[in-house]
């Protein structure tokens, strides 16, 4: 009996079945991934949307109704404590998706509560506006929380981009030392120190000196 013959339509079938199949599971993949960094990426708008909130809350203590101090009082309490507790959840959520973006944003909200928080206390203690004059406020310093705000949208940015964050971390950190490094250690060129050792031998001829000479 003959020895039957194989077909030679089965290997490239089978590799085309398998190229099909790593192809789709790339696209589940890759449709996955997008899906999670846009709701990812609309948590970390609302979670930084928060904390502006409450940074405007000094002002809007500052500029509270003379006439109704009592309906003020309920207005601004029920504003706080609603922006207290957006801080909150997205400070839970966040630990959830992503927990290296959660600590910088736990930094973030703690350093507003405390910088803005102390402004909302000062504030309450100071007489309501009654004039339009009072609504220009120019003695609010919020510029401490500028580097807590960077650390969070720069541990956001390096999460929703492709890659492993740390190597982007660790890609700013040689920047940054070797920037250091460049501003500290780096020689004079030749030039300078031609021009140096010719100022130091000139001799002085300040209009000072050249008066008392004379």
């Amino acid at each position: 009996m003959a020895q039957q013959q194989a077909n030679p339509w089965i290997g490239p079938v089978i590799v085309a079945a398998i190229v099909s199949g790593v192809v789709a599971l790339v696209q589940v993949w890759l449709n996955a991934r997008r899906e999670a960094h846009d709701r990812q990426r609309k948590l970390f708008d609302a979670a930084f949307e928060a904390c502006m909130a409450y940074r405007e809350l000094p002002y809007m203590v500052r500029r509270r109704r003379a006439d109704q101090p009592a309906e003020e009082r309920i207005r601004l309490s029920t504003v706080i404590s609603e922006t207290q507790r957006r801080l909150n959840h997205h400070q839970a959520v966040l630990r959830v998706e992503a927990p290296r973006v959660a600590q910088h944003y736990r930094e973030l909200v703690a350093a507003t509560r405390e910088i803005a928080g102390a402004e909302i206390s000062r504030a309450w203690d100071l007489d309501p506006s009654d004039s339009d004059a009072d609504m220009h406020i120019r003695d609010i310093d919020l510029t401490a929380l500028a580097r807590y705000e960077d650390a969070y949208l720069t541990a956001a940015a390096d999460h929703l981009r492709f890659g492993p964050p740390w190597l982007r971390r660790l890609g700013r950190r040689v920047h940054r030392r070797l920037g250091k490094w460049q501003a500290g250690v780096a020689p004079a060129s030749r030039f300078d120190s031609a021009v140096d050792q010719h100022n130091n031998d000139a001799p002085d001829a300040s209009p000072g000196n050249e008066a008392g000479a004379v």
